[in-house]
């Protein structure tokens, strides 16, 4: 039993030493893996909803203070946009020359964002952190033009937030784990025929690897 004990307590004392260490560096990389999760709306008698894919973010984290930050992102993913009629109400696609009743726009999606960090005290090994700020979202159509209409690239202002916590790996590496959400205007590419108007939210749940130095 005394043996457990000690493990225990040598197991905790490596743990809160790896936390320490990181506090001791100001920068931090990191490469995570994510998924998007884009809420469907409804608008001008258009529904809009968003395939759910993977994409990955870079972030570059700095501490001007030992438990506040400033964060850097730049996230990438590539998925449909999807476009029907609204209820019974079939969406209208004469005007471009198109016979269908539903509009799949594949794209391109960049996020760049600028977002403040507040982080805890380790809690279970974990430090936990929480994030708001703003950036842009740029929506770009792999396909220029569809039917008689022509698709231009979509840029709306991002709000984003985040909540997520680290655990230590390594002196100089750790697990993050965390939650995304950005609050932005649905894109419409110029396309009068598919545009909702509509403020939509996307979800993204990540994890990923820092490196502090």
């Amino acid at each position: 039993m005394k043996y457990a004990i000690l493990a225990g307590v040598v197991s905790l004392g490596l743990f809160v030493t790896g936390a320490q260490a990181q506090e001791g560096y100001n920068n931090e990389i990191t490469v995570s893996a994510f998924g998007s999760f884009q809420k469907g709306v409804t608008g001008n008698g258009v529904d809009q909803t968003a395939e759910h894919q993977p994409g990955v973010l870079a972030t570059y984290r700095y501490y001007f203070r030992n438990n506040q930050a400033l964060e850097f992102d730049y996230g990438f993913s590539r998925y449909n946009q999807q476009f029907t009629g609204a209820g019974s109400t079939p969406l209208n696609l004469t005007s471009l020359g198109l016979s269908g009743t539903s509009l799949a726009v594949p794209t391109d999606t960049h996020e760049g964002t600028l977002s403040y960090v507040y982080r805890f005290g380790t809690i279970h090994h974990l430090r936990p952190f929480v994030s708001a700020g703003g950036g842009v979202l740029v929506f770009s159509p792999s396909a220029g033009a569809f039917g008689t209409g022509s698709s231009t690239t979509f840029v709306t202002p991002d709000f984003v937030y985040s909540a997520g916590a680290d655990v230590p790996v390594t002196r100089r590496v750790s697990l993050r784990l965390g939650y995304r959400g950005h609050v932005f205007q649905a894109p419409g590419f110029g396309i009068a025929e598919i545009k909702t108007g509509s403020v939509t939210h996307m979800a993204e749940p990540f994890a990923g690897l820092s490196f502090h130095f």
